[in-house]
C-alpha cells in the first residue's frame, strides 16, 4: 500500500508542473524579461542557467521517465490484483449445534472476495431470528466492520447482537436468522459469537481463511425449540427427535452408499423421497407423516423433514390439509 501511494505521488508530481512551475529552490531567480524568455516563445535553450534550472526543478523526470513510471505503477496494480483473486470452491454443509455445556466449536470456512452465508434454524426446521440490541451502544463487530453499524449510531433501532474479529460481519435485516461473513484480509484469524433471540446462551465459531474452498452456505440446526417453532405432530407418544449424521445427510438428500432408493408413487416424486436402510424405511418429504409411527426424525429449513419408520408398503401423509396415501416399492 504504501508502495503504490509513493508511485501515484510521484505520478503527480511528474504530470502537474504547471502547480510547480513558478517555485525555484534557494538563491534561484528566474529571468527579470519572462516575456521575452518563455519556454513557449524560445524553448528551454532560450532560457539562461537560472530559469533552466528552475525547471528542472520544477520538472525533475523526462517524458521517458514518466512513461516508465505510469507502466510500472500498472504492472504493480495488475499484479496486485492478480495476486488476490483467487478461485475457490464453495461449499454447502448443514451443522447440528446444542447448548449444552462441552460442545465443540464449530469452524467456518472464509475465503477473500467470497461471501459467507451462516443461516440458523431451529429443532423443527423454522428460521431461528438473530437476537438484536436495542441500546445505545450495541454490539458490534470490532471497527465498526458491520452493515448495521450506522444504523446504531444514526439513532436506529439498535443492531444485530454478533460479535466477530478480522471479519466483515452483516445481518441484512432485522429479524433475519442469516450472517453474512467476508475476510478483511488474505489471512485472518478470529471468532464469530452469535446470540439467538431468546437463546439460554450464545453460539461461538471459529473463523479461519484459506484459499481453495469455503463455506458458501452453512445451515446451523440447533436441537432446541426457537421462538417460530412449529407444532410437531407426534404419533407415537415419546417417540425420540435423533441428529444423527445420517439422518442429516439424507435431510440433505444424501443417501449412505448402502441405502437402497425407493420408487414412489401416489404422490409427487419432487415431494417425497424414501430409502430403505437396516431394516428400516427413511422418507424425506415437506408434508406431514401421519401413519405408521415414526421412529426418529429430523427437520431442516423450507419444512423439509426425515423420517424413520418401520418397513411398510404404504405411508398416509397430510398434504395441504388433505390426506393423501403413497406407496413405497423397490426400484427396478
Amino acid at each position: 500500500m504504501r508502495r503504490n501511494t509513493l508511485l501515484t505521488t510521484v505520478l503527480l508530481v511528474a504530470l502537474t508542473p504547471s502547480a510547480v512551475l513558478g517555485q525555484t529552490g534557494p538563491g534561484s531567480t528566474l529571468a527579470s524579461d519572462t516575456s521575452a524568455q518563455t519556454p513557449g516563445s524560445q524553448g528551454l535553450d532560450g532560457l539562461d542557467s537560472a530559469g533552466q534550472r528552475a525547471v528542472r526543478n520544477a520538472i525533475p523526470f523526462t517524458p521517458e521517465m514518466i512513461q516508465e513510471l505510469q507502466r510500472r505503477y500498472g504492472a504493480a496494480q495488475q499484479a496486485q490484483e492478480q495476486g488476490t483473486q483467487l478461485v475457490a470452491s464453495p461449499v454447502s454443509r448443514m451443522v447440528s449445534v446444542a447448548f449444552a455445556p462441552g460442545q465443540a466449536t464449530n469452524i467456518v470456512q472464509t475465503v477473500r472476495g467470497y461471501p459467507t452465508a451462516i443461516s440458523f434454524f431451529d429443532a423443527t426446521g423454522q428460521p431461528w431470528p438473530i437476537g438484536w440490541n436495542t441500546n445505545s451502544n450495541a454490539a458490534n463487530v470490532a471497527g465498526g466492520t458491520n452493515c448495521n453499524s450506522s444504523q446504531s449510531g444514526s439513532g436506529g433501532d439498535g443492531s444485530p447482537s454478533v460479535n466477530a474479529v478480522g471479519f466483515y460481519v452483516c445481518v441484512p435485516v432485522k429479524g433475519s436468522n442469516t450472517i453474512e461473513i467476508t475476510p478483511m484480509s488474505m489471512v485472518p484469524r478470529g471468532g464469530l459469537v452469535v446470540n439467538l433471540q431468546n437463546a439460554p446462551k450464545p453460539l461461538s465459531f471459529l473463523l479461519i481463511s484459506g484459499r481453495d474452498r469455503y463455506d458458501a452456505d452453512m445451515s446451523i440446526h440447533v436441537s432446541d425449540r426457537g421462538p417460530n417453532a412449529k407444532v410437531m405432530v407426534d404419533t407415537r407418544p415419546g417417540a425420540p427427535i435423533t441428529g444423527a449424521p445420517y439422518l442429516n445427510s439424507m435431510l440433505a438428500g444424501i443417501a449412505p452408499a448402502d441405502a437402497v432408493p425407493l420408487d414412489v408413487s401416489g404422490v409427487s416424486p419432487d415431494e417425497v423421497r424414501a430409502w430403505r436402510l437396516g431394516g428400516e424405511t427413511y422418507i424425506r418429504t415437506r408434508y406431514t407423516l401421519m401413519s405408521p409411527a415414526w421412529d426418529a426424525s429430523q427437520s431442516g429449513e423450507g419444512g423439509t423433514t426425515i423420517y424413520a419408520i418401520p418397513s411398510t408398503p404404504v405411508v398416509l401423509l397430510s398434504a395441504n390439509s388433505r390426506t393423501v396415501s403413497a406407496e413405497l416399492k423397490e426400484a427396478r
